[in-house]
């Protein structure tokens, strides 16, 4: 008990001192507004709101939405558009240029005609005059090469020694050269004759009649294959 009012006894000669009270008031302000402020705070703290309901709505109900909004700013914006009348418009599915597309079957190419010499006619009656090759010219004394044979026609007719097709006639001002193709690289040559009966283009079969000899009745004949010149000796019969 005496510890006790000693203690009591301090404590209160204590309070009685001036900065003692100042202390103590200045704590219990602070206490106050600590306070204060605690539950301001708590007041201005926003309630939980509660969950709203979500509304479900069904595909159809969301089509006829889609299409109200749609028909109103049609009207609003493009009023012209509801004036004229409807007109339903095909939309076709685009091709797709990389899909593989069947190629269309093309034709085989003919063959070529196979050529045979076996039974190569002459291109007109007589005698060979000039023969294939290196020869020294009678009047100028020199020498020449001849692509193909001259020969002293005898007859009336220049025939095609093999069928083919004309590939040109021409005409250097003295005489009428006329060139017939065969296929496989071969032509035959008909030179120094006159009234041609074939034009270019033509299909002519052999020993077909297509011109007469010149007026000197010489005609020169020769045989190329692949441009070259080739011994017409070595096929006629």
């Amino acid at each position: 008990m005496r510890v006790w009012q000693k203690f009591r006894d301090k404590l209160s000669a204590s309070v009685q001192r001036p900065e003692t009270r100042r202390a103590v008031t200045g704590m219990v302000i602070g206490l106050s507004l600590l306070a204060g402020i605690g539950i301001g705070a708590y007041r201005a703290w926003p309630a939980e709101e509660p969950a709203s309901a979500v509304n479900v709505v069904t595909r159809d109900e969301l089509n006829d939405l889609v299409q109200e909004r749609v028909q109103t700013v049609i009207a609003t914006l493009y009023p012209w558009v509801l004036d004229g009348p409807t007109q339903v418009v095909m939309v076709e599915t685009p091709v797709n240029p990389l899909a593989e597309v069947e190629p269309e079957p093309q034709p085989e190419p003919e063959p070529e005609p196979v050529i045979s010499f076996e039974r190569l006619i002459w291109p007109v009656q007589g005698e060979i005059a000039t023969p294939f090759g290196w020869y020294r010219h009678p009047v100028y004394g020199d020498w020449r090469f001849n692509a193909g044979v001259e020969f002293d026609a005898t007859g009336e007719a220049v025939r095609t020694v093999l069928p083919g097709k004309v590939a040109a006639v021409n005409s250097n001002g003295l005489e009428m050269e006329l060139v017939i193709e065969h296929g496989s690289g071969w032509a035959s040559i008909y030179r120094s004759v006159t009234g041609i009966k074939v034009a270019p283009g033509e299909e002519v079969k052999q020993n077909q009649n297509i011109a007469v000899p010149g007026t000197s009745g010489r005609v020169f004949f020769g045989l190329t294959h692949n441009g070259q010149p080739v011994n017409p000796e070595a096929f006629l019969r």
